[in-house]
């Protein structure tokens, strides 16, 4: 049965030629109820309601209907930028001369501003958090870059994180802490970063600047210098109709294990990483020691042993969830997508290569090519209807939600997720979530740290649902001409 997302992506190739991309719905010879029986799920799901089929099937007369063209998302992603609440970055622009001493001076301030006022934990040991954050700020001001400088354009070599301080240990305020404190984005492997600043903290060289979502610090060794922005703009800027780049449709998965290409060797590719293909002319008989044949060939940005950035060239095999191009935007191809992260670990940030909830929404629909700002707050604010509903009881909040397009971004405090339907009354939805209690029994609150399904019946720690607590739906594919 095709569909137009699904778990895996058929791309064929008829000699050296790529054909348009058809995503396959992957039908499983074992039934949802045997994959499930040994799963945990909230007391009103089914295990067909854990399949994107199941969703996509209540609504099949309008779930392929076309919710946005490129030319349209495209206007979404230039009004995005420059919507000031949605705090995106316009890296394109970001070429003029600035003064580091200044920034170095601003930027050691803020680290020692930093220190928290709770007790903290480096790496499960306690410390004295005003020493920790001290001895940081010492490196940042006596290692910067001082003087007159222009920005340095990179790329990430691989999926990494954002900090909002130089440090690259796992910093808590308990001993068990599940959340990265200083975590606070990713970057996929090829993503784009303007770097204004470096510093040297712990032996660990780490670089200050911006990516299109957050600015902040990443280890640099995770990037790559590019030789000019002509250079660096070629590596990432696609045209959003255009079918000369991959997009990897799945949670994620690895290259293979090579000892003859060490720089792509078991690289972890995620889900929204947008790569350009190898021109037909250009593709060799082979990568390494493999042949090319039922492979896709695209670049990759690589490190040499100065940092430098060198192109190479990889293979993606056939039977990865990849897309030519973006995937058309639609309410199924939303649900299909949501769906590969079943299952996944909750990472707060992109901590642990992960997803926390608005990263689930940003990866799903960069997909199409659209992109979304960082948190659940400046999400709220892009271009297009955004509904408030928090002034609405629970009856009628439930009715309006049952009324929107599956697919459609939730949002309460601290929290978003993807609509997927209604059932039996309840309106159900897909997230990745920390913690919350059955809708049924006793409230009693449990972590989860998972993507899940859930009913909007489920509680809080303070007894009330989740659906007492939305207060927006947001509608990107209504923004205006």
């Amino acid at each position: 049965m095709k569909k137009t997302v699904a778990k895996k992506t058929l791309i064929k190739r008829i000699g050296v030629s790529f054909l348009a991309f058809v995503i396959v719905l992957s039908c499983l010879a074992v039934s949802p109820e045997k994959a499930l029986a040994y799963t945990g799920m909230e007391s009103t799901v089914t295990p067909e309601m854990c399949t994107a089929y199941y969703w996509v099937s209540l609504e099949q007369d309008t779930a392929g209907d076309v919710l946005m063209t490129p030319a349209q998302i495209d206007n979404y992603n230039r009004r995005a930028l420059e919507t000031k609440d949605c705090n995106m970055n316009d890296l394109t622009a970001m070429d003029g001369n600035y003064d580091a001493t200044k920034l170095r001076d601003s930027l050691a301030n803020e680290v020692l501003a930093s220190a928290p006022e709770r007790t903290t934990f480096v790496n499960g040991v306690q410390v004295d958090q005003s020493v920790y954050y001290g001895l940081m700020a010492n490196d940042v001001f006596t290692t910067a870059w001082t003087g007159n400088r222009v920005p340095l354009y990179v790329l990430a070599v691989e999926q990494t994180q954002i900090f909002s301080v130089p440090a690259k240990d796992y910093i808590g305020y308990s001993a068990m802490d599940s959340d990265n404190e200083v975590v606070i984005s990713s970057l996929r492997v090829g993503e784009p970063f303007v770097v204004k600043q470096a510093a040297t903290v712990g032996n660990i060289l780490f670089y200050y600047g911006y990516s299109t979502n957050v600015q902040g610090w990443v280890i640099a060794e995770d990037m790559a210098i590019c030789g000019s922005k002509a250079e660096w703009l070629d590596y990432w800027q696609v045209d959003i109709s255009g079918r000369d780049f991959a997009v990897v449709t799945t949670d994620y998965f690895t290259l293979p294990e090579s000892y003859y290409t060490p720089a792509t060797s078991e690289l972890k590719l995620t889900m929204g990483t947008v790569l350009k293909l190898v021109p037909e002319s250009e593709i060799p008989d082979a990568v390494g020691v493999r042949g090319t044949w039922n492979n896709i060939a695209v670049y990759i940005p690589a490190r040499d042993e100065n940092g430098k950035c060198v192109r190479q060239i990889a293979l993606i095999g056939q039977n990865k969830s990849v897309s030519i191009g973006f995937v058309p935007m639609t309410s199924a191809n939303i649900l299909y997508l949501s769906f590969e992260y079943l299952g996944d670990t909750y990472g707060w940030g992109g901590m642990l290569d992960s997803v926390d909830c608005s990263a689930l929404i940003r990866n799903v629909y960069k997909c199409f090519g659209l992109e979304m700002p960082r948190n659940t707050n400046w999400q709220k604010c892009v271009p297009g209807t955004a509904v408030d509903i928090s002034e609405l009881d629970e009856i009628n909040k439930a009715a309006v939600i049952s009324t929107i397009t599956p697919g459609t971004p939730l949002y309460m405090s601290g929290h978003t997720m993807i609509y997927l339907g209604t059932v039996n009354g309840r309106n159900y939805v897909i997230s990745a979530m920390g913690s919350a209690a059955d809708s049924t029994g006793e409230p009693e609150v449990k972590s989860q740290n998972s993507v899940t399904v859930t009913p909007l019946t489920v509680r809080r720690r303070n007894g009330s649902t989740w659906l007492a607590n939305i207060n927006t739906c947001v509608f990107p594919w209504c923004v205006g001409e």
